[in-house]
């Protein structure tokens, strides 16, 4: 499939840029690897804050440092440099726009990159895109859209569509805006997050009057922009998002061998990946867990995020620290290939986030056959479909009684696994592709 042959398009790299993963990073790589596949021609533009030199090679070495950051320049060149830009942008944005420059990969070795840092994380996209740096852009946007000033920013070369994954203050003087818009949740849970709510319902607005069209990943989504903005059902798509993760072919024995390094045992844990955060309620799910009598294990998989200890600071209050110790693994930031391993060894995937754009990690852990319980809000129903247990998220005893009737009937998991497997399939790659090539075609 190439229907997108001859098209330039340019991809933010806001969050391809961070070092570990988030689900709108996720999102990201399945864009750009989807939009080669249909033939277009794929840029990114990277804010990395590099300062202004003379030497291009040295800067683009400067690109790939995964130390790279303005406390690293002791002349303050970046710091100067910022600033510049930000007056400079201000004073000339109502006639030009500021160019991103590329960066050639070619003088610096890229295989086998530092995990878990910054290369690691873009290492599979040099090869199927170009690269654009613009130090600082994204920052600068932001500060600009305070000031009442939108920024452009051009490329050496044409560009069609403008991607933004995020809502971003930003256009691309000639190119139509695409901005993908995954969820409204600091509207719509204001008390879950720390966004500065009043910006980023101006941001928000901002995107969806600027872009040509708004893709998003749930129609439960869309409802929240329609009702909440003055926009047209029409302007927004819904595509979904795909499951990036590749299969796992190997044998039970295989799994437990692998699992063997975190001290778990096969189909004898329970899972939650998320970020430890207020949104995805982990504190009911642990006072959940701590009502059953069972030997099954706790494992978590997320960074800690805001208020993290009020989500789990209170294990060893609960269990005991000896006990605690036992039944919970706390496994912060794990690499694809661990977690390709953790879905397929789970007994059951627990999910009762109290609100969701998509959700990943429930449609994750079905297409490794993981028994998934989840909440019965927000767009967790519309993706998981008959093939989940699902849960009053507000309710721990409800929570509870779903945990110990999927822990003790052996023919529910089999079942949830086999009807996981069949939903997973409505988001394989391929209909992503079809839902993103239509989608394109409306601006094109």
């Amino acid at each position: 499939m190439s229907n997108l042959a001859g098209v330039n398009v340019l991809v933010d790299g806001y969050n391809l840029q961070l070092s570990q993963g988030t689900g709108i990073k996720t999102y990201g790589i399945s864009l750009v690897r989807s939009l080669k596949d249909l033939g277009a021609e794929v840029n990114v533009l990277y804010g990395r804050n590099i300062p202004k030199l003379n030497d291009a090679s040295l800067e683009e070495v400067l690109f790939f440092d995964v130390h790279e950051g303005p406390h690293r320049y002791s002349d303050g060149s970046y710091l100067k440099r910022s600033a510049r830009l930000l007056l400079d942008a201000g004073r000339t944005l109502s006639r030009q726009s500021v160019t991103a420059r590329p960066i050639d990969a070619g003088h610096v070795v890229v295989r086998g990159s530092v995990r878990g840092s910054f290369m690691a994380s873009i290492t599979d996209l040099l090869d199927i895109t170009g690269t654009y740096n613009l130090p600082g852009c994204y920052q600068t946007a932001s500060a600009l859209f305070r000031l009442g000033l939108s920024m452009g920013v051009t490329l050496p070369k044409k560009v069609d569509i403008f991607h933004a994954t995020y809502t971003l203050p930003m256009t691309v003087p000639g190119a139509k805006k695409i901005t993908t818009i995954h969820d409204l949740i600091p509207l719509r849970l204001p008390y879950t997050t720390l966004d500065n709510k009043r910006l980023f319902y101006k941001v928000v607005k901002r995107c969806l009057k600027d872009s040509a069209l708004v893709l998003t990943v749930s129609e439960h989504s869309k409802r929240d922009m329609v009702d909440l903005f003055d926009i047209h059902p029409d302007k927004i798509q819904v595509t979904y998002q795909p499951i990036a993760l590749e299969p796992l072919n190997k044998t039970p024995e295989a799994v437990q061998r692998y699992l063997k390094r975190f001290r778990i045992e096969h189909k004898n844990y329970i899972l939650f990946v998320g970020a430890i955060e207020p949104k995805k309620n982990l504190g009911r799910l642990i006072d959940a867990y701590a009502r059953l009598e069972t030997d099954t294990q706790f494992v978590i998989v997320g960074k800690r995020g805001w208020l993290w200890e009020n989500e789990i600071g209170a294990i060893d209050t609960i269990f005991g620290a000896d006990v605690a110790k036992e039944k919970f693994r706390l496994l912060d930031y794990v690499t694809t290939e661990d977690l390709r391993h953790l879905y397929a060894g789970a007994t059951c995937l627990a999910f009762p986030s109290l609100y969701e754009g998509f959700g990943l990690p429930p449609l994750e852990a079905m297409s490794f056959g993981c028994p998934v319980i989840t909440s019965n809000v927000s767009s967790l129903p519309e993706v998981c479909g008959e093939a989940a247990l699902y849960v009053d998220p507000y309710s721990v005893s409800d929570i509870e009684q779903k945990l110990h009737q999927l822990l003790s009937d052996e023919a529910l998991q089999k079942d949830l696994a086999k009807a996981g497997k069949q939903n997973a399939e409505r988001f394989s790659l391929e209909r992503y592709n079809e839902r993103l090539q239509q989608a394109y075609q409306l601006v094109l």
